[in-house]
C-alpha cells in the first residue's frame, strides 16, 4: 500500500523526519518496502519569470535568457531549449543550486557568454523522462518560491507491505 506523508498528516500530528517514521512503521509490524523522496536532492531551484529571450551571438542553437528570480535579482542564463516564451514561469537553478545526482550549478562561460545558472527540464528535476524542453510551471506559482514545493516533490511516499497479521491496516 502506498501513501504520502502529507496525506497522513491530515489525520495525525507527525513531528519526526520521514526516515524515522519509516523505521517506526517497520517496528510496529508494518514493513516498509520503500521510501521515496524525489525532491530531497533538489536545493536552490526557484520559480523565475522569463523577461527576455535573445539569440546567442556565437551559436545558432543557443539563446540568452533573462529571468526575474523574484527577489529583485535579474539573472542571465544560456539555454538550448526554445519551448517557452517571455512571461512564462520556469524553474531556475541559480549558481549554488543542486540537482538530483549531486549536480551542482556554477557560473559558466558558454560560447563566450556568461551563464549564471540554468533553466531545468522535467528530467533534470526528476519528475519525468522528458528532456525535450524546459518545464513551464503553472501560472499561479509564486515568483521566487521553491520549485520542489510547487511541484509537490517535498513529500515523502511510503510503500508498505500489509502482512496477514495486520488486517487493521487495510482500513
Amino acid at each position: 500500500m502506498k501513501f504520502s506523508l502529507q496525506w497522513l498528516r491530515e489525520f495525525v500530528d507527525i513531528e519526526v523526519p520521514p526516515e524515522e517514521l519509516g523505521e517506526l512503521l517497520s517496528h510496529s509490524g508494518t514493513k516498509l518496502e520503500t521510501l521515496e523522496q524525489r525532491g530531497k536532492e533538489i536545493h536552490g531551484v526557484i520559480v523565475a519569470r522569463v523577461l527576455d529571450i535573445a539569440e546567442h551571438p556565437n551559436s545558432d542553437n543557443l539563446t540568452l535568457v533573462e529571468v526575474d528570480a523574484g527577489d529583485g535579482r535579474i539573472e542571465r542564463v544560456v539555454c538550448g531549449a526554445r519551448n517557452f516564451a517571455v512571461g512564462d514561469l520556469v524553474p531556475l537553478a541559480a549558481v549554488g543550486a543542486r540537482l538530483p545526482g549531486g549536480f551542482e550549478i556554477g557560473e559558466r562561460k558558454i560560447r563566450g557568454e556568461i551563464s549564471r545558472g540554468m533553466l531545468c527540464s522535467p528530467m533534470e528535476l526528476g519528475v519525468s523522462r522528458d528532456h525535450s524542453g524546459i518545464l513551464v510551471l503553472p501560472t499561479d506559482a509564486s515568483l521566487g518560491s521553491d520549485v520542489p514545493h510547487v511541484l509537490g516533490l517535498d513529500d515523502a511516499i511510503y510503500d508498505v507491505e500489509i502482512t496477514p497479521n495486520r488486517g487493521d491496516c487495510m482500513g
